[in-house]
């Protein structure tokens, strides 16, 4: 016999048709797709993340550039800012407001001492000719200066860069201020001239020197621009200017970036922008200063900002590195794995027709899913099996698959052609062989003529021999080149299959057989289990009767000791009752005498005594009988709700004759609510969980014998659980048999003692019937452990619901 595990893979994938093979084609496609899809998704959110933090390291790049500039700015600022202060501190001294250079010469030369920011000072008429601490008198006239002309409007005016006409062709900065005359009060000032102009003179190499120092790493340079966006400080002296020395403004630059840099720069804006300067790419940083008319700009070469991004771009460069990795890695993995769904799939399928094919236990089931399964798998024309009939030469066609819009062909056929005999022989060697109907299953069908051609090539027929030895045979056929050997040898597989599973055909019968007998002596196990509870609830009731019927003697005793007291105090008032109605009205001395020897109050206060005792002695004997009543009958069908501390406390009643005086029960009892349990079970597991504790303190001789029942609630990951723990410090259960304690038929006492219900009962009624929980532990004695702490602990966990 052959299995499917013995038929290689290739062969099993080779026999499916491009169908099959193009579905798992068609999703390891549709799985590129998706794959692509996601890819392109992650790419474009890697790209929009990539340059979202390069932006946000440009920007605080640029900012970084920027801050450089403004403080560089702040520098010019603040020192042009003290230069006109002093000016206009100069202005308004006394030597000064004299305009007579005879008064103001020393005191303007001491200060161009002290200062030693200004080459030189002058006091200039409001004609403008003027007076230097250099020169003296000077022989020219500037009145056409745009400071002094500014000045003299009331203006402090930082001048744009202009030649000195005292210098010597020095390129310097005129700061002037106006000098106002000592009567002219500041409210005055509005309608009032000057009187003259104080001006100083900065060179212009001071304001270059601290713009040549600022720069943002290598290629970097700085240039300032005036008002009409000529360079008066620039690396590049060609394009530097000033009033006496016109150069072209940078608004007329051939560069269009340049010229638009030098607008903003103009408009007193403030901003880094990237830009091409000169081909080179650049980020250009720009602000207006505050006391000139000027504004100051960096061109920093593009690399030198960027050169921070290496990081990143390394670390853009690793993840896409290993994203196409990744990538090639799954796009492989899908191919491997399409191709070996389709083996995975493929032997699935045909272990699956050998797994349903067996799983089937009815001869028609089995059958029709055979060549349902195998015509649906291999997409064939038909898939028939039928019985072989040696003596007739016949095969009978019984279950059959046929691709739609075929006619069936079931019935019994024979060959036309062809010594007798040889149709099996003719099948084995798969010849073309044209077979014609002889008659049909049903009686009552047509009897028109029916045949059945089988070509050379295009079909298969398996033989297929049960334990009966009965010869069957599976027949394939499909309008395609078919019976190749290792499409034979699949086949050949499944008809193995197929005679296995007729076999267990066979045998489904003997098992139903067993089946029924097993039915029946489990139902009968089931009654003897029913009748050994019953037994055992019995034994229980017979292990207490001895202990109740003491209980209720005692009572009964009781009420009759009194009852013999009220007899004769019954007589007594009697005879009182009656000597008083014969002397009545006035108690006569007999009566009186008879009154005396009698205590009638005595009696009429002990009288209600003894009949509260009658009603005391009443009710235990009322408990007694209720807690055996419960204990002794059957529950009911139905569970109902319980008190677990009532069922617990009737059996402690029931139990008292075997408490000793030396025992002591300890209640430990939590606020609970009812249970729904069946409890009369419940009753009789606790007496004997109770019973076994009593039995176990009894037998170890110790003067402190303590029993203790403990309830309380407990929260466990499937509900609420109500908890009874039973307690000693009696016997210890040894811990290599508290495993078996529960099992059936085990047990740790004599064979004298075993009339209790059994624990392995006791806990298929908490665990089976209530679904509970019921576990025991016993601590092993050593130094660190007391005495008394020794024994076991029963402990009993109901559902609350």
């Amino acid at each position: 016999m052959r299995s499917f595990a013995k038929v290689k893979l290739w062969k099993l994938t080779g026999i499916l048709p491009a169908g099959f093979k193009g579905e798992h084609h068609l999703r390891y496609k549709a799985a590129l797709l998706i794959l692509g899809v996601t890819i392109l998704v992650a790419s474009i959110a890697a790209c929009i993340s990539y340059q979202s933090v390069r932006r946000l390291i440009v920007r605080n790049l640029e900012r970084n550039a920027l801050l450089e500039v403004k403080e560089c700015g702040n520098n010019i600022d603040r020192w042009i800012g003290t230069r006109k202060a002093e000016i206009e501190i100069l202005a308004n001294t006394p030597p000064v407001r004299s305009m007579k250079w005879s008064v103001a010469e020393p005191y303007l030369k001491s200060e161009v001492n002290r200062l030693q920011e200004f080459l030189h000072l002058a006091l200039i008429e409001p004609d403008g000719s003027y007076f230097t601490t250099k020169v003296g008198r000077a022989l020219i006239n500037v009145s056409d200066r745009q400071h002094f002309k500014k000045a003299m409007a009331g203006q402090v005016y930082v001048s744009d860069p202009t030649i000195s006409r005292t210098l010597r062709q020095q390129r310097i900065v005129p700061i002037s201020a106006p000098v106002w005359s000592n009567s002219a009060k500041s409210i005055d000032k509005t309608v009032k001239k000057p009187i003259g102009v104080m001006n100083g003179v900065i060179s212009i190499d001071r304001i270059a020197e601290v713009v040549g120092k600022l720069e943002y790493g290598a290629g970097t340079y700085a240039f300032v621009l005036n008002s009409q966006g000529v360079p008066i400080v620039h690396p590049d002296a060609r394009l530097m200017g000033n009033i006496d020395k016109a150069a072209p403004s940078l608004l007329e630059s051939a560069d269009t970036n340049l010229a638009n840099v030098a607008r903003e720069m103009i408009y007193q804006k403030t901003a880094i922008l990237q830009t091409e300067i000169n081909d080179a790419k650049v980020y250009v940083a720009y602000l207006p200063l505050e006391q000139a008319e000027w504004s100051i700009a960096l061109v920093i070469p593009r690399d030198n900002i960027e050169k921070e991004l290496l990081p990143l771009n390394i670390l853009a460069a690793t993840a896409a590195v290993l994203a196409a990795t990744a990538i090639l890695a799954a796009i492989l993995a899908l191919k491997l794995f399409a191709e070996s769904c389709i083996r995975t799939r493929t032997e699935a399928l045909l272990h699956r027709l050998t797994g349903r094919i067996r799983a089937c236990l009815g001869l028609d089931h089995i059958l029709q899913t055979t060549v349902d399964e195998l015509g649906t798998l291999l997409k064939l024309d038909r898939a028939i099996f039928g019985w072989y009939d040696p003596r007739q030469d016949t095969v009978e066609f019984c279950w059959e698959y046929c691709r739609q819009g075929l006619p069936g062909r079931l019935g019994i056929f024979g060959a036309q052609t062809g010594p007798c005999g040889d149709l099996a022989a003719r099948l084995h060697r798969c010849e073309t062989i044209l077979l014609k109907k002889t008659c049909t299953p049903d009686a009552t069908a047509s009897q028109e003529s029916v045949h059945l051609e089988l070509t050379d090539s295009h079909y298969a027929a398996v033989p297929l021999l049960t334990q009966t030895n009965r010869l069957g045979y599976l027949f394939a056929s499909a309008n395609r080149r078919f019976a190749t050997p290792d499409e034979v040898e699949v086949l050949e597989a499944i008809a193995d299959s197929l005679a296995i599973a007729i076999s267990q055909s066979q045998l489904q019968g003997q098992i139903q057989e067993q089946l029924k007998l097993l039915e029946e002596v489990l139902a009968k196990l089931r009654r003897t289990e029913e009748h050994l509870v019953q037994s055992e609830k019995m034994t229980i009731v017979g292990q207490l009767a001895a202990g109740i019927a003491q209980e209720i003697n005692n009572p009964i005793n009781f009420i009759y000791a009194r009852l013999i007291h009220v007899n004769d105090y019954i007589k007594d008032l009697l005879n009182i009752l009656h000597l008083y109605r014969q002397q009545y009205p006035q108690p006569v001395p007999q009566i009186s005498k008879k009154l005396e020897s009698f205590d009638l109050d005595f009696i009429s206060q002990d009288f209600p005594q003894i009949l509260t005792s009658l009603k005391i002695g009443t009710d235990g004997i009322r408990q007694i009988v209720l807690a055996l009543r419960n204990i002794s009958l059957p529950d009911e069908a139905n569970k109902k709700r319980a008190n677990i501390h009532e069922s617990i406390d009737n059996i402690l009643l029931l139990l008292a004759h075997k408490l000793e005086p030396k025992i002591l029960v300890v209640k430990e009892y939590s606020n609970l609510p009812p249970i729904l349990c069946y409890p009369g079970q419940l009753s009789q597991v606790f007496a004997n969980i109770l019973s076994n504790a009593i039995d176990a303190v009894n037998s170890i001789d110790k003067t402190h014998q303590i029993i203790t029942i403990k309830t309380h609630i407990v929260e466990h990951s499937t509900g609420r659980f109500i908890a009874v723990s039973i307690a000693h410090n009696g016997s210890r259960i040894p811990l290599e048999i508290q495993d078996r304690i529960f099992d059936p038929f085990y047990h740790t006492k004599s064979l004298k003692n075993l009339t209790g219900l059994g624990l392995s009962v006791c806990y298929k009624i908490i665990v089976e019937l209530h679904g509970g929980r019921l576990t025991v532990q016993s601590q092993v004695p050593s130094q660190t452990l007391s005495q008394t702490s020794i024994g076991a602990e029963f402990i009993v966990q109901l559902p609350i619901f």
